[in-house]
């Protein structure tokens, strides 16, 4: 619900926009005008059926381009709720909401599962399909302060319950921190490379710097160690047994 307290509400005498009239969005379903008018009727309360009230003014109305801030709209499960979080500023999107859609596509896109099917067992916590409690939440999280200012960090859901036995593929605030990308890509696990051209094998644990190392891409790598790919550059993957 929108705090109605902060704003300057005068009683709605419009002949058009006249309260309980009913009207419709373009995407977010139906809407009636609310009693209350705002800043001398520049713009009135409009209420949606969920009960979310935002204000809209004359044209947008009139055209249905008002937009409920708590129906879903990113990739099934997530909306962006009411607070000062914001998905732009001065039409630019901001890093926090590119992190929170970014984590819904990993979870939630079937077009993305296709390329990295390691993620169709992944969730969010129902908490995190609010964008509001997201962005709240994270701020809590171990190496946040170090992200916001500018360090190349990644939002991980493994490493802290990996390192207990636990695999539970969610993300939430109790399960995520910020790591490199390095940190990131550290399994634990012990690959086997063999370069085709001569029979050389080496048995690395670090992706990256392996790849580094041999000048090869690391996502080509990920790709052969899951079946998408057979070789790269005259090298083979596998997972030591």
């Amino acid at each position: 619900m929108l705090f109605l307290q902060q704003y300057e509400l005068r009683e709605n005498t419009s002949k058009i926009y006249f309260n309980g009239s009913v009207w419709e969005s373009v995407n977010c379903g139906k809407f009636k005008i609310d009693k209350r008018g705002y800043k001398l009727f520049e713009s009135f309360l409009c209420e949606f059926n969920d009960g979310t009230i935002v204000e809209s003014q004359f044209s947008n109305i009139r055209l249905g381009n008002i937009k409920n801030p708590n129906s879903i709209s990113v990739f099934g499960v997530g909306y962006l709720g009411i607070g000062k979080w914001k998905s732009k500023n001065d039409k630019k999107v901001t890093k926090e909401y590119r992190l929170w859609v970014g984590m819904l596509r990993r979870c939630y896109s079937e077009k993305f599962h296709k390329k990295y099917p390691t993620y169709k067992d992944c969730t969010v916590i129902e908490r995190w399909h609010n964008f509001q409690n997201f962005c709240e939440d994270i701020q809590e999280l171990e190496g946040y302060n170090d992200w916001r200012n500018g360090i190349a960090l990644e939002l991980d859901k493994d490493i802290l319950r990996n390192a207990m036995g636990i695999f539970p593929k969610i993300y939430s605030k109790d399960t995520c921190i910020f790591i490199t990308k390095k940190e990131n890509l550290e399994t634990g696990l012990t690959y086997i490379s063999h370069r085709i051209s001569d029979s050389y094998e080496e048995e690395f644990s670090s992706q990256i710097d392996f790849a580094e190392k041999w000048n090869l891409s690391n996502h080509c790598i990920v790709e052969c160690l899951s079946g998408r790919q057979k070789i790269h550059k005259g090298w083979t993957f596998k997972v030591k047994e």
